[in-house]
């Protein structure tokens, strides 16, 4: 079961959508946004996995269109080449209706600690131009049963 205390990661509000300016409280970022941080083991028990929590303010998708974008990448280097990095993508996950409070599980099977993941989330562009949705990211957290994986903003270690 998952802890009911969240880390949090990052905190803000950046504006997602196609109409600047309707949030003048929030950053605004265009039509997507990439966050990065730092997962890292600490415990000796648990599952090879956390769970990402994205929060939201006015999110709200058209029905009939799939929602908005969520990728998780996991970032490491090469075996032959340390100096280049490789990109893998590790969840993907649709954020659609009008919730505002997104789980993305995170499974870290077969990849050592410490893992440099970005979140990327995306507005849903299926949609007429126009028409985008827009709404604020709000907040980030990690959700790891018994705190087995904490997380920092920015790539470190």
């Amino acid at each position: 079961m998952l802890s009911s205390n969240a880390e949090l990661v990052w905190q803000g509000r950046i504006h997602l959508g196609d109409e600047p300016g309707i949030y003048g409280d929030a950053s605004y970022s265009g039509l997507g946004v990439e966050l990065p941080l730092t997962v890292e083991r600490i415990g000796t028990t648990g599952p090879e996995s956390t769970t990402l929590t994205l929060e939201t303010r006015d999110l709200k998708t058209f029905q009939g269109y799939p929602g908005h974008l969520v990728e998780v990448f996991l970032f490491t280097s090469g075996a032959a080449d340390p100096n280049h990095w490789t990109r893998t993508t590790l969840a993907t996950q649709r954020l659609s209706g009008d919730s505002n409070t997104w789980d993305i599980p995170v499974s870290f099977t077969g990849h050592p600690s410490p893992h440099r993941l970005s979140v990327r989330v995306s507005i849903d562009t299926e949609a007429p131009a126009g028409l985008y949705d827009d709404f604020v990211l709000t907040r980030l957290s990690n959700r790891s049963p018994g705190f087995t994986y904490v997380a920092s903003l920015g790539f470190s270690g």
